[in-house]
Formats: C-alpha cells, sequence, structure tokens
C-alpha cells in the first residue's frame, strides 16, 4: 500500500519541481486533502458500484479550481482504485517538498506556550541539531512536561523537560543511597 503511494507522491514531486510549480501543488494537495478528507467523498470515489465517468466529473466539480495536473493525479489515482492512498501519498509528497526546501518539521511540547522569540530560537537550534535551514514548529502544551522541552524530529526526540530530569535525579539517588 505504502510504495503505491510513495509512487504517486514520487510522480507528482517530480512534476512541481520539472514544472515549478511547488508552491501550487502543496496548495492544491493540501486542498484535495480537505475534499477527500470527507468520508462521504471518499466513499464515493471508493465505491466499486459507482461509474467511472461518474467519479472523474465528480473530481472535476469538487477540484475545479485545483491545477490541471494535480486534478489528473487524483483521476489516475480514482481511476485506478488508488484513492484510499491519498493520505499516504500526501504525506511523503510533504516529506519530499520539506526535504527539498530544506525544511525540517518538528513536534515540541512544553509546559507553558512558547512565546515568539523562544519559538525562533527554539527553532534555529533545533535546526542546527538536525542539520536544517528552518524548523516548522508544531506545538503543544502539557503541564506534566514541568519546564523545559520535549521535541521530536523526524525520528530524532530530545527532552530537556524538567520532568524526566527530576526522575533521572529519582533514579541515581536510588541507585545509590546517601551515607
Amino acid at each position: 500500500m505504502a510504495a503505491t503511494g510513495r509512487r504517486y507522491a514520487q510522480a507528482a514531486f517530480e512534476l512541481a519541481i520539472e514544472n515549478n510549480n511547488l508552491d501550487r501543488w502543496e496548495e492544491d494537495l493540501a486542498l484535495v486533502k480537505d475534499v477527500v478528507g470527507d468520508p462521504d467523498v471518499m466513499g464515493f470515489l471508493d465505491a466499486p458500484s459507482v461509474s467511472e465517468s461518474a467519479k472523474l466529473d465528480g473530481v472535476s466539480k469538487l477540484l475545479a479550481d485545483v491545477e490541471v495536473m494535480v486534478r489528473n493525479t487524483i483521476n489516475l489515482m480514482t481511476v485506478n482504485g488508488d484513492i484510499a492512498k491519498f493520505p499516504d501519498m500526501y504525506r511523503i509528497f510533504g516529506e519530499r517538498s520539506d526535504e527539498h526546501r530544506s525544511i525540517a518539521r518538528a513536534d515540541v511540547v512544553t509546559a507553558v506556550p512558547l512565546e515568539d522569540k523562544q519559538r525562533d530560537l527554539l527553532a534555529a537550534g533545533l535546526g542546527k541539531l538536525v542539520g536544517r535551514k528552518n524548523v516548522k514548529i508544531t506545538e503543544r502544551v502539557d503541564p506534566a512536561v514541568i519546564g523545559g522541552v520535549v521535541a521530536r524530529v523526524g525520528d530524532r526526540l530530545i527532552d530537556g523537560s524538567t520532568r524526566t530530569r527530576l526522575q533521572a535525579m529519582r533514579n541515581s539517588l536510588a541507585e545509590r543511597p546517601l551515607d
């Protein structure tokens, strides 16, 4: 399943780069994600009982404002019975786009919301750590963190939380009893 989503993503990404149209593809694929994300739309496009022409007509109407090559990609996925693989294709396309632009995505958890200056400093520090020019941060607040930051960038986990430091200190004290 992932391989097919990957093939569509790779082909779409190459078309976007070849036509110097990456921004438009990203915008249009985000729109497609919203449309195809509707369970009724997905059910219609993926239903074996619905004719191919009805599906293509539906795509044409629902995605009238989408760039023609993007719409053709969705048509191809629909005709091939692969439209259910769109979320995978969309994710992989985004990863390729980020890689092309040297962007890393970080999921960050803090005890309190970050201020703009803190967010910028954190993004710069994470960028140096992972070797990317830009880091886009998605934030989540969790008071259980107590303080500091827990960040996941790709498959790397950076845990600078007070909770983890306190746990490490407690474990260290448990291993070496005080005299």
